[in-house]
């Protein structure tokens, strides 16, 4: 039988009771280059991964005395970083979610194909070597308390929309948030809820594109008993139960033109009218209004009353895309995983450079919201404390080719330039270093080389101090590339930061 080579020789062991079987596989193993190590029960492998550090572990699951899984869960405290397979001649449900739910990398079923096996501990053994790039976790990045109201970011755009929600929280000001869906709009709005005066009244969230219709009305403003057909009782409105407080209308660019009038008014007068109701309520709300369409648009084609739009646009804020600050994804998934992980009472997993490298490329069309449920399933299916690139969904792993870029979109702010340094279109960054990079190897591109390449990566190298995967974001270009630049650069005799 032809086995594929190792990759990397390491060290593996195989513990099961089946002494035929340890034969076989360390034949096979040892072949390849790797160093095996046996043991015929769960008691005497976990004294042995304590003592060898294996990187790779081949675990039975029915042997004399410990079980495979139980063994496994001493395992993770003994070897923690070890990637176990577990294999057994019984796949019962049970079996395929404990192994998984306590850490094992994978599971085989015996009798199994030993080619497919020795592949899989190949892969296994990358995905060690993935553990072993990632480092030593260091201190976090964020420290949640310092972030109550979940706004995350320290780029450019978001600290002027902090500056922004600081003007305007302490007025009375209606505010307008515009910006894609998934970029945080109601964050934004409860925090201008938490640093003003009505602090201490309610704040209500109406989702004006989740109701429907017939009953957006009764749902703001309130019914009398008998309005209408099941209206059994006397229903106070949104408007209503936020007296003192503050109302958040979200996707307002969806409420009808009917409603559009009766929002109006209670923004004008301060008062409103139950459905069915012949009597005026008076109250004290504080309107915050969102949405991710163009409402300049919609006011030209009469699908939104241009008097309301004014009453709402007297304070605007404007949330940039995640595509366009990407240097707060680091510190957004550090925050995600350390909230995550307090709820669970567990360590906070890391994530490795590949695996962040990964997010770092991807445009994040559902921003914000999209990262956060990446961020979480990655948690889940993580093996050990390390997040590794293959956890992440295939669709952000290999992205689609992105359509040419259009212009932002109304309520959207501009490309975010890290820490101030304005990043070149990234397609015409790269053709240009294609270009001299020709000319160079040609042998006489070095003059372009020292006064045009040169020149942007030493800026964007020490804009950085020398972090090359911000210094990638900045220049338009992938890190691999940024760091085959820098080697040829290095091997040319050319200082590019010190």
């Amino acid at each position: 039988m032809s086995l594929p080579p190792a990759a990397t020789a390491a060290k593996v062991l195989v513990i099961d009771d089946d002494k035929d079987l340890r034969y076989s596989l360390r034949r096979a193993l040892a072949g390849l280059g790797h160093q095996v190590l046996e043991a015929d029960s769960g008691e005497t492998g976990v004294a042995l991964a304590k003592r060898e550090q294996p990187d790779v572990i081949l675990l039975d699951n029915r042997m004399g005395g410990m079980s495979g899984i139980e063994t496994l869960q001493m395992l993770r405290g003994a070897q923690p970083q070890a990637m176990v397979i577990l294999m057994t001649a019984f796949g019962t449900t049970q079996t395929a979610i404990e192994a998984m739910k306590f850490g094992a990398y994978d599971y085989v079923m015996k009798p199994f194909d030993q080619a497919k096996l020795i592949a899989l501990v190949d892969k296994a053994l990358g995905a060690r070597r993935d553990l072993a790039n990632a480092g030593k976790a260091g201190r976090s990045l964020v420290n949640p308390a310092d972030y109550k109201e979940g706004i995350v970011g320290s780029s450019e755009p978001m600290q002027e929309v902090l500056k922004s929600i600081g003007q305007v929280a302490a007025s009375e000001a209606t505010v307008l948030i515009t910006g894609e869906s998934g970029t945080g709009k109601e964050l934004v709005a409860r925090c201008i809820h938490q640093h003003s005066l009505r602090a201490k009244g309610p704040f209500v969230a109406v989702n004006c594109a989740a109701i429907p219709e017939n009953l957006i009305e009764s749902e703001l403003f309130g019914h009398e008993k008998g309005a209408f057909t099941g209206a059994t009782n006397l229903k106070p409105g949104k408007f209503e139960l936020c007296d003192g407080g503050t109302i958040f209308l979200d996707e307002i660019g969806d409420m009808s033109l009917p409603t559009q009038t009766k929002v109006l008014r209670a923004i004008q007068e301060g008062e409103i009218q139950r459905v069915g109701g012949t009597t005026t309520i008076k109250v004290s709300v504080r309107l915050v209004a969102a949405t991710n369409k163009d409402l300049e648009s919609m006011v030209a084609s009469r699908q939104f009353r241009e008097d309301l739009y004014y009453r709402l646009n007297v304070f605007r804020i404007r949330l940039p895309a995640l595509r366009h600050r990407k240097t707060d994804i680091p510190l957004l998934v550090d925050y995600m995983l350390q909230r995550q992980s307090a709820a669970k009472k567990q360590r906070p997993k890391r994530l490795t450079t590949e695996a962040l490298d990964a997010l770092l490329a991807y445009d994040w069309p559902g921003n914000v919201r999209e990262l956060e449920n990446v961020v979480q399933r990655a948690n889940v299916l993580a093996k050990g404390e390390t997040i590794l690139a293959k956890d992440l969904p295939p669709d952000v792993l290999s992205p689609r080719k992105a359509a040419p870029a259009a212009a932002p979109a109304a309520g959207t702010a501009p490309a975010a330039t890290p820490e101030g340094v304005a990043p070149p279109a990234a397609a015409g960054l790269t053709g240009a270093y294609d270009a001299i990079y020709r000319q160079l190897r040609s042998g006489d591109g070095r003059d372009i080389l020292a006064t045009i390449e040169l020149d942007m990566i030493r800026r964007a190298m020490e804009e950085t101090r020398g972090n090359q995967l911000r210094s990638a974001l900045i220049l338009g270009i992938n890190r691999s590339t940024l760091k085959k630049r820098l080697n040829e650069m290095r091997e040319a005799g050319i200082k590019v930061f010190t």
